[in-house]
């Protein structure tokens, strides 16, 4: 099973940036995780590693 996600940056109703992982679940239905720092810094860690430029900023 795949499951389309992107790590999205967002500005807060308050205006202060943050990231959010979107998961796809249906074509109609989108799941926002909230990372903690560590977990940010491990999926930028990956991407530098593999090179998923179409899953991560």
């Amino acid at each position: 099973m795949e499951i389309k996600c992107t790590l999205e940056d967002k500005i807060s109703k308050s205006g202060k940036p943050y990231s959010v992982l979107v998961i796809q679940l249906t074509d109609t239905l989108k799941k926002m995780v909230f990372l903690e720092p560590a977990e940010l810094e491990l999926l930028k860690m990956k991407n530098e590693n593999e090179n998923y430029p179409e899953f991560i900023r």
